[in-house]
């Protein structure tokens, strides 16, 4: 029965390490006109709770109602974090970050970007920062371009496309499709070391997500 048990948390721990390894945090519009959080493997049914949904911290998040970033409060649901009084109109981001899993710390950044919106500026650690050219980001980390990274966009048809940025942090692509568009950087490391609800890690992983959506 003991090595039973001890089977079965090793699988949990597994499965736990898997999906902060596949996952992807994103921000997008409900069908109630309100923006929401996701957590899963694009494409693949969203996280929940009860369940993984709930190893993620709940989200830190702004929102762009006028020139200056203004706090908003998230509210845990069933499949989704609500961003309270956030609206598809507005610039939106959050970050959070999911427990440690061998070693390493993973954190989550995503921005929202309402079209029509023009070039943007970095407002988190790992940033994806849409330019005022149609298929241009920028990538950036602690302020500054971050070139030589992967990325992937994953298209209105689902469609997936791996990208590098260029040795100044540029993303270029086709985008003239409409839909929703999500594009990543998933698991870029440091070496930095710490100590999260008692559990050390040895290094921390940052993930980035920006999702618009083309008329």
């Amino acid at each position: 029965m003991v090595r039973q048990i001890l089977m079965a948390l090793s699988v949990v721990a597994v499965a736990a390490a898997t999906i902060a390894r596949a996952h992807s945090v994103w921000i997008e519009p409900s069908g109630s006109n309100q923006l929401v959080v996701r957590f899963a493997e694009p494409g693949d049914a969203f996280e929940t709770s009860p369940g993984y949904l709930d190893n993620l911290s709940t989200p830190i998040a702004f929102i762009f109602a006028t020139n200056a970033p203004l706090a908003t409060e998230t509210q845990r649901k069933s499949d989704h974090f609500l961003l309270v009084g956030a609206s598809p109109t507005n610039v939106a981001c959050v970050e959070t970050s999911f427990i440690v899993r061998g070693g390493r710390k993973p954190y989550f950044y995503a921005r929202w970007q309402p079209p029509g919106t023009g070039a943007a500026k970095p407002l988190l650690t790992l940033d994806l920062v849409p330019t005022d050219k149609t298929g241009e980001v920028r990538a950036w980390f602690r302020g500054k371009p971050l070139g030589g990274v992967a990325a992937t966009l994953r298209a209105p048809d689902d469609k997936e496309q791996e990208l590098t940025t260029d040795s100044e942090g540029f993303l270029h692509f086709n985008a003239n499709e409409p839909g929703q568009y999500l594009l990543t950087i998933s698991h870029y490391r440091e070496p930095l070391a710490g100590f999260h609800v008692g559990i050390a890690y040895k290094e921390t992983s940052h993930n980035c997500s920006l999702v618009w959506q083309r008329p």
